[in-house]
Parts: structure tokens; sequence; C-alpha cells
């Protein structure tokens, strides 16, 4: 039997946003999940989380992680106070991006929520339709105790349209 259980699949196709909703449950408390995207346009992918009352947090975020580029010098990307989980993952002219998400405790009241984060992007350098490659490895966390029960990716560039998925999973300790 898999520790692993599918809870949810989404998907939208030319958005900006993409809000899963009443996926975070009591019966878990380490959620996996699996986001993939490709776009037309460079754009980041950010995170944010959905409390219980519906409305998507936009503060108390603090994140860090090791932006390593395939074509220039690894860079850190890190805030101590965000309105979002910046650069989950990414794309730029349709070659896609993905990213495996950790989240822990966001159904419990008193903790915080975090998370764990593995990205992979392609970039167009040259703007000649080849790609160079980028990953990123992170950790984030949400500084309140709120019920936490879903979660919106967000792209951070106005003029582009997104193709996501989401999948999420619980993971069974036993």
């Amino acid at each position: 039997m898999s520790n692993l259980r599918l809870l949810n699949s989404s998907s939208g196709t030319g958005v900006s946003t993409l809000s899963v909703t009443d996926v975070f449950t009591d019966d878990f408390d380490i959620y996996k999940m699996k986001i993939t995207c490709a776009s037309g346009l460079e754009q980041e992918t950010n995170l944010q989380f959905i409390n219980s009352g519906g409305s998507v947090v936009t503060s108390d975020y603090e994140h860090a992680q090791l932006y390593m580029r395939g074509y220039s010098a690894f860079s850190e990307v890190v805030s101590s106070s965000d309105s979002d989980i910046r650069l989950v993952t990414g794309d730029e002219d349709s070659f896609g991006g993905s990213a495996i998400i950790y989240v822990f405790n966001p159904r419990n009241s008193s903790a915080y929520t975090f998370v764990a984060f593995n990205g992979s992007l392609a970039i167009d350098l040259a703007d000649n339709n080849t790609p160079s490659f980028a990953s990123n490895r992170g950790i984030g966390v949400l500084k309140q105790t709120n019920v936490i029960n879903g979660f919106r990716l967000a792209n951070n560039n106005a003029s582009a349209t997104v193709d996501y998925t989401a999948i999420t999973y619980g993971l069974r300790v036993d």
C-alpha cells in the first residue's frame, strides 16, 4: 500500500492563476504537490496559501532558495517579509517548468505552515528558441497559525498566461 494518496488534480489553460481550494484536510500533516507550467512568455510561478475562510494569504511569507542556472552563476533568492513564496517554478517560450513541493502542517492552528521545494525551468537566453535550463531548491514558511485549506499558483508577468497542472497527494505516515 502506498503512503501517497491522490487528493486532487487541477488544471487551468491560459490563466494567470490557479487556485486549489479545500485540498488540505485533517487526515494528513504532510502533502506532496506536483506542479507543471507552460507559457509563451517569461514568467515566474509563485505560491500563496488559502485560509479556511477562502481568502488568499498575501503577507507573512519567508523563503530562501538556491537558484542554479545552467548558463551563469548560481544565486540566492531570499526574503524575510514577502507576499508569497517566490519562484517555485517558471517558464519561457513554452519549454515548460515543474516543481515538487512538500507542505507541512497546513491544518495545524498551533504551528506555522512550512514548505520545501525543488523546481526546474527552461529559459530562452538568446530569444531564438534555444533553451537553457535552471533549477532551484528552496524552503519557505507562512508565519501565521491560520488553518490553511488550499493554495494558489500565480505568475508574476501580467502579460503572460500559463497552462498549469497541480496534482496534490496526502502523505500518510503510519
